[in-house]
């Protein structure tokens, strides 16, 4: 059985690879005992996933079945076995609770706690004194919260009647089902587990459709349930097939539509609309308030596209206040809205191949436009083809696959010989990624904007934020109107961190260029449950497609240092120095 350090192990390998001191000093631990832990997991996880070490002195967490993984650690995990018991009973005392999961008393008093804070956005768990604790939520969401644990594990909670072998045969029976459509089998069979558990404490329903078929369906699985049970059961699924039906195309447009805001890039398209559409009704008609699995870390992806997981949560805020569905965090749609955000910006870069064989030439040209997104590849022979060419293009990049030796004052050069493999693509990719910000990084992050920010304990990151946009309001760096948005934007939620550093940005009217800010804090505070000490305020033309690819490079690059590495920063010239 893994143990809490264990799972604090993979929690932090999930999201980045870490060094073994890293690893110790986050857990508490030597670095030995890591070492014996690292060995234990890989033991216990059986080929579905597995840390190793890799070349850079880091440790990397490898998940080879991720399905099978998540269901492993769930078997390890003793809350979905507590939050069974909490929810099939009305109330329960820790001493019952320590006697059902045959545990010790310290542990179920450890992680009531936990188990409260965890599920905050869920369900409400109270206690009663002398009585025990108990979950206070109305009976539909009860029978959904132990349908969604059933639904992650059958078997989490043993039903007397209901034998392993029985699962099946009830799977195939509810697949015939036709009154729920949008609900998936695995997840009607979760909800007869759920009222099969819950039986005693249904309240009375009215006949529902379905109704009928469903009680064929449980009678030929020999699962015997009351009419009673069996209407709760329909009318749920009916309720949730109902509210899925309502989730269409012009519903999701019209809401789009009130997220357009000056300043905000213009992605909304019909691809979005249906995705967003197949996302939303899949979201209603199968709420699932418990994750099926710990979630990893989306910084890297939120700063690669920070202006798709920003409309993402204004989008989800909005729902929020219109429908109750778990739609816990902005990830699966903010990939959709960057997705949108790739089709409207897919303007060629232009790519000069200086070669000096034609067959070579055009495998290389098929090679980097075939790997290579957005690019154009233009082949010059000569050296003079290439200074015409570099006139009337502006390339982006050359890559010379010639024997030519080109003029120093030439910029954005790549030497490349023969057919340009694997590797040689690579080096293209991360050259267009990031060149025109390592030659000048001063550009982007002006030192003038940089500076130390003496954050007293008490004060909150939104405090914090709004002392620091004033200063840089008052030197003329930013604008009145971007400093608001910057303050509304990590009031809203979700806020961008990579590696320990908040990125506190806004999308600027002015086409101008990509302007970055470095601050330093005198004290680290928590932001989304992070460690912050160093905060590095955007601002950015949504409409300027070169400039959205400094929050790419950023996420790269600061992913790339350990989080010691990154704390050691203590100030500008030390920031420039990890973007060179």
């Amino acid at each position: 059985m893994l143990n809490e350090r264990q799972f604090a192990l993979l929690d932090a390998l999930e999201s980045q690879p870490a060094a073994l001191s890293g690893l110790a000093q986050h857990t508490g631990v030597s670095a030995r005992t890591i070492l014996r832990d690292i060995d234990y997991i890989n033991f216990t996880l059986s080929g579905t996933a597995r840390i190793r070490a890799t070349g850079s002195a880091l440790y990397r967490l490898d998940i080879a079945d991720r399905k099978q993984y998540f269901r492993l650690l769930q078997r390890h995990d003793n809350d979905d076995r507590l939050l069974a018991l909490l929810l099939i009973h009305p109330v329960m005392s820790r001493a019952q609770l320590a006697d059902a999961l045959n545990l010790p008393d310290a542990w179920i008093a450890e992680r009531l706690p936990r188990l409260r804070q965890r599920y905050a956005r869920a369900f409400l768990l109270a206690s009663r004194p002398g009585a025990g604790y108990f979950i206070d939520i109305d009976p539909e969401k009860r029978l959904i919260l132990l349908a969604n644990l059933f639904r992650k594990d059958p078997l989490v909670f043993p039903l007397a009647g209901i034998a392993p072998a029985t699962l099946p045969m009830l799977h195939a029976h509810c697949q015939c089902l036709t009154a729920w459509p949008d609900i998936q089998t695995d997840y009607r069979v979760s909800v007869v587990l759920a009222g099969y558990a819950l039986r005693q404490q249904l309240p009375v329903s009215a006949g529902a459709a379905g109704s009928d078929a469903l009680r064929d369906c449980c009678e030929r699985t020999e699962i015997w349930l009351s009419p009673t049970v069996i209407n709760v059961i329909a009318s749920t699924l009916s309720r949730l097939q109902q509210r899925a039906s309502g989730i269409t195309s012009e519903y999701v447009a019209e809401r789009l539509a009130r997220l357009s805001t000056v300043g905000q890039p213009q992605i909304i398209d019909d691809q979005l609309k249906d995705d967003l559409t197949a996302h939303l009704k899949r979201c209603v008609a199968m709420p699932n308030w418990l994750p099926e699995s710990r979630p990893g870390s989306m910084n890297n992806l939120k700063a690669a596209w920070p202006a798709a997981f920003d409309l993402s949560v204004k989008f989800i805020n909005q729902l929020r206040t219109e429908i109750d569905i778990p739609l816990i965090d902005s990830d699966l749609p903010g990939l959709y809205f960057a997705c949108a955000l790739e089709r409207h910006h897919s303007e060629w870069t232009p790519i000069v191949l200086l070669a000096d064989q034609n067959a070579i030439a055009t495998i290389n040209k098929m090679a980097i436009e075939r790997e290579v997104m957005n690019c154009r590849v233009v082949v010059a022979f000569t050296p003079d083809e290439l200074a015409a060419l570099t006139e009337e293009c502006q390339p982006a990049l050359i890559v010379n696959n010639s024997h030519f030796l080109l003029n120093d004052s030439l910029r954005n050069v790549l030497a490349i010989r023969n057919i340009i493999t694997a590797a040689g693509i690579d080096q293209i990719k991360d050259f267009l990624a990031s060149a025109f910000i390592r030659q000048q990084p001063e550009r982007f992050f002006p030192p003038e904007g940089a500076f130390h920010y003496a954050n007293s304990a008490s004060e909150s990151w939104e405090e914090i934020i709004a002392a620091i946009t004033a200063r840089l309001l008052e030197k003329q760096l930013i604008t009145r109107d971007e400093a608001l948005r910057i303050s509304q934007r990590e009031r809203e939620g979700e806020n961008l961190i990579v590696n320990h550093v908040a990125i506190p940005h806004c999308w600027s009217e002015a086409a101008g260029p990509f302007r970055g800010f470095f601050i330093t804090l005198e004290r680290a505070l928590h932001v989304n449950g992070q460690p912050v000490k160093h905060a590095l305020i955007a601002c950015a033309s949504a409409v300027n497609r070169q400039e959205l690819k400094v929050f790419s490079f950023l996420a790269g690059m600061l992913s790339s240092y350990s989080p010691q590495q990154i704390a050691r920063v203590d100030g500008y010239e030390t920031f420039i120095a990890l973007l060179r």
